[in-house]
């Protein structure tokens, strides 16, 4: 075997992070192929070339195989560009392009294919937050008309829009401002950046104005449905009057993603007084066809905000493993929320000793930065309810502290409205 076809193994290995130590592991290769657009690859194949069997020399239709599952055209393709998986040549086309200070369609060429490989995304982000505290606008416009960001993971495109957005914060408010003013109008920065990082810890602040420059620029009907309804989370979190905040549901609503679908459902929540048994049996519909996991992210803390405990338990007796089905980094988040949806489900139960197990194996260091505020907010009112259960007088007072900070920070003085009934000084 040459070494070039070495390198396209070890390159595939990289992609699909499984490396194969022994011959169970191909089973898990080959599924992780086959799930990338529909490729075909023998299992006999692999276990050849990864020399399980007597090696023999690969076809061409394999070898295109394994450089499609790459996202290479061809494997002549790939031999063209492959160095772009060696993370340290693609930093070092970064540097040379950033001291050109332009980018030319070579240049936009280079990102594009070296976006391929997943991991070189986090250094196309970093590039980028050089270009913003450059204020190098002209570079940044042609990139975010470019750029190809269909088809990074979505883990690692979170990690994109948390780099850059803290760039971008880290500017004063209206140099920021005239920065995602200049590339809102690009749907791949839309999408990838404001609309991906969800920013509750400004809501009241600097997104809430972000937001504002969507709405003013977008043309598709889910930016701007999402956008209506963060606007409602403002107002109720906020403490503001929402009777008459009316989001319809749009024709194509359907289209839309399980986290955005999710999130109407939130706002019907928390706008109803009571919850009556067509929007539960509604939630429940849904629940059965959607991805659960993503279309209860946005619903679980709404329930918990309006204190519906039996539907949450209803929900966690129904739907717990397709809960806490979990496919990567950013889905410890979600699992957060789940943790504290199930220790409020035993505190509700008086499973306290239960209920602060749950809470336990929550780490809100590992919370993605744009819902830690957020998700910290319903962790603290947790303890406060268990600690005042409890009669642990200590705990509740420190509690509530930090609950005040994070309101404090936040705005969210709903939070505070309901575990001022929980206290016990």
């Amino acid at each position: 075997m040459n070494l070039d076809h070495s390198q396209l193994l070890i390159d595939v290995q990289k992609k699909s992070n499984i490396i194969v130590n022994n011959v169970g592991d191909i089973k898990y290769l080959k599924e992780a192929i086959e799930s990338f657009n529909n490729l075909k690859i023998g299992y006999n194949t692999l276990r050849r070339l990864f020399g399980f069997l007597n090696k023999t020399k690969p076809s061409l239709s394999t070898l295109n195989t394994l450089s499609n599952y790459l996202e290479f055209t061809s494997f002549t393709n790939y031999l063209k560009d492959n160095l772009n998986f060696d993370e340290w040549y693609f930093q070092q086309q970064l540097i040379l392009i950033q001291q050109t200070n332009d980018l030319n369609e070579e240049g936009i060429q280079t990102i594009n294919t070296g976006i391929l490989y997943n991991k070189n995304i986090i250094f196309v982000a970093y590039f980028i937050s050089n270009l913003i505290q450059r204020n190098n606008l002209n570079t940044l416009n042609k990139l975010f008309e470019k750029i190809e960001l269909s088809k990074p993971k979505f883990s690692e495109l979170l990690k994109f829009a948390t780099i850059i957005t803290h760039s971008i914060y880290s500017l004063n408010e209206k140099r920021a401002l005239i920065i995602y003013s200049d590339l809102i109008k690009h749907e791949s920065f839309r999408n990838s950046v404001p609309l991906l990082y969800i920013d509750y810890s400004h809501l009241r602040g600097i997104y809430f104005k972000v937001l504002t420059l969507i709405k003013k620029e977008s043309p598709i009907e889910s930016d701007l449905f999402f956008v209506a309804l963060m606007n409602f989370y403002r107002q109720f979190y906020m403490g503001g009057n929402c009777e008459n905040h009316e989001i319809k549901r749009p024709k194509n609503f359907s289209t839309f993603n399980e986290v955005l679908k999710g999130r109407f459902y939130s706002y019907k929540i928390m706008l109803s007084s009571v919850i009556d048994s067509s929007l539960k049996e509604e939630l429940f519909k849904e629940c059965k066809t959607a991805k659960v996991n993503m279309f209860l992210e946005e619903v679980i803390p709404s329930l918990l905000i309006k204190e519906e405990y039996k539907i949450l338990t209803k929900l966690s007796d129904k739907f717990y493993e397709q809960i806490f089905e979990s496919d990567n980094w950013s889905d410890y988040t979600m699992s957060s929320i789940y943790l504290i949806a199930l220790a409020n489900i035993n505190w509700y139960s008086n499973n306290i000793s239960t209920a602060k197990g749950n809470l336990e194996l929550v780490v809100l260091e590992k919370v993605e930065l744009s819902y830690y505020d957020y998700i910290s907010l319903f962790y603290y009112q947790t303890k406060i309810k268990i600690s005042h259960l409890e009669n642990d007088d200590i705990t509740n007072a420190a509690s509530f502290l930090i609950l005040e900070k994070l309101v404090l920070k936040t705005g969210f003085i709903k939070f505070l409205e309901i575990s001022k009934k929980h206290l016990l000084n």
